[in-house]
C-alpha cells in the first residue's frame, strides 16, 4: 500500500511540471509494435509476447533537454496452458534527450501507471494494479517532423509479471505555440522595446535610465562587434560633475571578456545620454540548435567627486538558435553561405575535378563549372521542398517574421530545402571554386547568378541569347533558378533568366553580389565534424555535364550556322562569310569541320583571315612547323597585320627562335601595344616566360580572324 501511495504521489509531480502557464513546446506522437520477454520470477508462467503502444510526448521550452509523456499500451502475454492475459495499460513518464549527433539522441526515461489485465479462457478473470516502467530509446531524425528509432525498457507489473519490452518506434512531431523548436516567431516587434527600466533616485549619482535589447540571431555573430545589440540611456542624477565613465556588456559563455562601448567621458549634473551595447561574441553561439534565454551583464564605472564607482546591472537577453534569421535586409542570407565548410569544398572541388579536361574551351570556364555542380546536385538527389512552416514566399512580406534557413552542410545531409536553402548551398559551392555569386530577389522569392568574368559587350559577342544574362555595373551575370535542380541546368537558366526579365521590366528584381553582402553580414562555419558525403558515381556526373554541354553548344552554334549559311548562298559563296563559318566551328572545337571550310576559301587564292585560322588549328594541336607555315604565308599577304606579327611571334616563341620572335613582337609593340601588353610573355624566355603566360592565361589562348 505505501508502495502504490509513493507511485502516486510522483505521478501528481510529473503531472504538476505540465501546469497551465507553462511555456509549450513540441508535441510528438510515437507508435511502438514489439515484443516481450518475461525475466524473474515470470519467466516460470509466461512465455514471450508480443504488443503495441501509443505515446503522446511533450517537450518543454522551459526544460529544453526534459521531456514528459503519456503512455496508453496493450500486451499479450501467453501462459503456459493454450491461454493468455491481455493487458491494457495507461500512464505518465518523464525523460532526459542526449544529442550523439546532429540527428541521432538517445532518452532515458522512467514512468509508471495503471494495468487492467484479462484471462483470456472466457472465464472473465481479471485484475487491476498498478506499475513501473524504465528504459531508453535510440532515436534518428530524418526530418524535422519524423523520426524512427529502437525502444528497450523494463516493466514490473505489480502482482502479475515483470520483464523486457523491445519496439521499433515511429514518431511525429508537431510544433505548438512558442515551442523553442518552431522556426518562426512573429510576436517580436520590429523596434526593440524596453525590457525593463532601472531608475535612481535624484541625488545617488550616475546610472540606467532605460535599457532596450534586440534579439539576437547567432549567425550575424561576428556584425555585433560592430552593430549595436541594444541601447542603454546613462543619466546623472548628480547635481554635480562625473568623469571616467566606462560603459561595457559582457555575456558569460558566449564571450570572452567585457566588450567596452562608446560611452561620454564627463556628462554634466542632470545630464541624460544615450548609448549603445556592443557584444563581440565567440562562435560558442553556433551551438544554439534552440532558441534560448542568457543573463547579461552592463558594467558601468565612473568618478565622482574624486570616488571610483563601479555598479552592475543583470538583464535578460534572448537568443535565437543558429538556423534563425529575419529577412529585412536580404544581404543577410550571405552569413550562410560558407564557401570554406570542409564539406562544400569536397563536394565542389571533386566535380571541379572530374571535368578537368572535359570541357570545350569556347565555353565560357565559369558557365562550365556550374552546369557541373547543378548536374551533380541532380544527380545527388538534391530536392526542393517548400518548407510549410516557414515558406519563403510569405516570411519575404513580413520582414520581422523569424524564418529558418539551412547552412551548406545541412542541406547537403537533408538532400533536400526550399528555395533559400538551395540558393545558399548554391553560391556556397560556386563560391568554393572562385566563381562569384549573388542573390535574387523578386516577391515571394529567391536564386542566384553568377559572375562570368566578362564585360557586357564581350559577353553579349559571346553569347546568342544576350537577353538571357542580367548586365549590372559592365559585368555579366547568369540567373539560375536553382529550385529547378531536378530539371537539366539549362531548363534552370532559362527559367531564372525569365524571372529576372519579368521582374525587373516591373521594378521588382533585385540583384545582391555575395562579396558586397560579406562586408556587412561576414560567413561562419558551422562548428562539428563534417558528415561523410556518399558521391554520385563520377561517370554519371561527367556524362551528364557532357550532354549538357551539348545541348548548349547545339543551342548556340546551329542558329548561327543556319544564319551563316544563308549569307553565304545569298553572297554567291563570299570566301568572308564562309571563313566566319569556318572560325565559328573552330571556337567550339569542331576542327574538322573548321578546316573544310577554311580549305574551301583557300581554293580561291591566298585569303590571309583563312592562313591564320589553319595556322592557329596546327597550333593547338601542337603542329608548330605547319602551323609556321600558314603563318608565313598569311605574312606575305598582310606582313602589317597585328594578328599574323602576333602569331608568328608566338609560334616562333615555341620554336626557340628567338630572333623571330623580336622581330615579330617589336613591329607588334608599335602597330597594336594593346594586343602586345596581352601576350608579354613574348619578351622572355625559357620558364620565365612558361610561368608569365600561365600568370596571364593565354598559353592556350589563339586570335581567330574572322574578316
Amino acid at each position: 500500500m505505501n508502495n502504490q501511495k509513493a507511485i502516486l504521489i510522483s505521478l501528481f509531480l510529473l503531472v504538476s511540471l505540465i501546469a497551465p502557464g507553462q511555456d509549450i513546446g513540441v508535441l510528438s506522437f510515437t507508435l511502438t509494435p514489439g515484443g516481450a520477454l518475461p525475466v524473474g520470477d515470470s519467466t516460470s508462467y509466461f512465455n514471450a509476447g508480443g504488443g503495441a503502444g501509443l505515446s503522446a510526448g511533450l517537450d518543454l521550452a522551459s526544460f529544453p533537454l526534459l521531456f514528459f509523456k503519456a503512455d496508453l499500451g496493450y500486451n499479450y502475454l501467453p501462459i503456459e496452458t493454450e491461454y493468455g492475459v491481455s493487458l491494457i495499460s495507461a500512464g505518465i513518464g518523464a525523460g532526459h534527450d542526449f544529442k550523439l549527433l546532429d540527428r541521432l539522441s538517445i532518452s532515458p526515461y522512467a514512468g509508471g501507471g495503471y494495468y487492467h489485465g484479462i484471462v483470456t479462457d472466457g472465464s472473465g478473470t481479471s485484475g487491476s494494479d498498478l506499475y513501473l516502467a524504465g528504459g531508453f530509446g535510440v532515436y534518428y531524425s530524418f526530418l524535422p517532423s519524423f523520426s524512427l528509432g529502437l525502444d528497450l525498457h523494463y516493466i514490473n507489473n505489480f502482482a502479475l509479471y515483470s520483464g523486457l519490452c523491445f519496439s521499433l518506434g515511429t514518431t511525429f512531431h508537431l510544433p505548438l505555440k512558442k515551442s523553442t523548436r518552431v522556426r518562426v516567431e512573429k510576436e517580436l516587434p520590429e523596434k526593440p522595446q524596453p525590457l525593463e527600466e532601472k531608475k535612481l533616485p535624484k541625488g545617488t549619482k550616475l546610472g540606467l535610465d532605460g535599457i532596450e535589447f534586440g534579439s539576437i540571431y547567432p549567425v550575424l555573430f561576428k556584425y555585433y562587434d560592430t552593430h549595436p545589440v541594444g541601447k542603454v540611456v546613462l543619466r546623472n542624477w548628480e547635481t554635480t560633475a562625473v568623469s571616467d565613465i566606462s560603459l561595457s556588456f559582457f555575456v558569460e559563455r558566449y564571450m570572452d571578456n567585457p566588450k567596452k562601448c562608446e560611452a561620454p567621458d564627463k556628462m554634466k549634473g542632470g545630464e541624460e545620454e544615450e548609448v549603445d551595447l556592443y557584444a563581440l561574441f565567440t562562435d560558442d553561439v553556433l551551438n544554439i540548435t534552440e532558441g534560448t534565454k542568457v543573463s547579461a551583464k552592463i558594467i558601468l564605472e565612473y568618478t565622482l567627486a574624486g570616488k571610483s564607482y563601479s555598479n552592475e546591472y543583470i538583464e535578460t537577453l534572448r537568443m535565437y538558435d543558429r538556423n534563425s534569421l529575419t529577412w529585412d535586409d536580404d544581404r543577410k542570407a550571405a552569413a550562410f553561405v560558407t564557401a570554406k565548410d570542409p564539406m562544400v569544398l569536397e563536394f565542389s572541388k571533386n566535380v571541379a575535378g572530374w571535368i578537368t579536361g572535359k570541357t570545350c574551351k569556347a565555353v565560357n570556364s565559369n558557365l562550365c563549372m556550374a552546369m557541373a555542380l547543378h548536374e551533380a546536385l541532380r544527380i545527388y538527389g538534391m530536392t526542393y521542398v517548400v518548407d510549410p512552416t516557414t515558406p519563403f514566399a510569405e516570411f519575404s512580406k513580413d520582414k520581422l517574421a523569424v524564418d529558418f534557413l539551412q547552412f551548406p552542410r545541412q542541406t547537403l545531409i537533408y538532400t533536400a530545402g526550399d528555395c533559400d536553402d538551395l540558393s545558399i548551398l548554391y553560391n556556397a559551392l560556386l563560391e568554393s571554386v572562385g566563381i562569384t555569386t549573388a542573390f535574387i530577389t523578386v516577391p515571394g522569392h529567391i536564386f542566384i547568378a553568377f559572375s562570368l568574368d566578362m564585360t557586357a559587350d564581350e559577353a553579349r559577342r559571346s553569347f546568342l541569347r544576350a537577353d538571357e544574362l542580367i548586365f549590372r555595373d559592365d559585368k555579366s551575370w547568369l540567373p539560375v533558378e536553382i529550385t529547378k535542380v531536378k530539371s537539366n541546368f539549362l531548363e534552370a537558366w532559362q527559367a531564372g533568366a525569365k524571372q529576372w526579365r519579368e521582374n525587373e521590366a516591373r521594378e521588382q528584381a533585385e540583384i545582391y553580389p555575395v562579396h558586397t553582402a560579406w562586408q556587412e553580414y561576414e560567413p561562419v562555419g558551422l562548428p562539428g565534424s563534417p558528415a561523410a558525403i556518399s558521391f554520385p558515381f563520377r561517370t554519371s556526373v561527367v556524362d551528364a555535364f557532357q550532354q549538357e554541354m551539348v545541348r548548349f553548344i547545339d543551342r548556340e552554334i546551329y542558329p548561327r550556322v543556319s544564319r551563316l549559311q544563308g549569307e553565304i548562298r545569298k553572297s554567291g559563296s563570299k570566301v568572308k562569310y564562309i571563313n566566319k563559318l569556318g572560325v565559328l566551328y573552330a571556337k567550339y572545337e569542331l576542327t574538322d569541320r573548321a578546316m573544310a571550310q577554311f580549305n574551301k576559301t583557300l581554293k580561291t587564292g591566298e585569303y590571309y583571315p583563312a592562313l591564320i585560322n589553319m595556322g592557329n588549328i596546327y597550333y593547338l594541336q601542337g603542329s608548330m612547323e605547319r602551323a609556321l607555315e600558314y603563318y608565313e604565308r598569311a605574312a606575305k599577304k598582310a606582313p602589317d597585320n597585328p594578328r599574323v606579327l602576333l602569331c608568328l611571334a608566338r609560334v616562333s616563341h615555341e620554336l626557340e627562335n628567338y630572333g623571330l620572335v623580336r622581330k615579330s613582337y617589336a613591329r607588334l609593340k608599335s602597330v597594336d601595344p594593346d594586343l602586345a601588353e596581352q601576350f608579354a610573355y613574348l619578351d622572355l624566355r625559357g620558364e620565365e616566360a612558361a610561368r608569365a603566360a600561365e600568370m596571364s592565361a593565354v598559353t592556350e589562348v589563339v586570335v581567330w580572324e574572322e574578316e
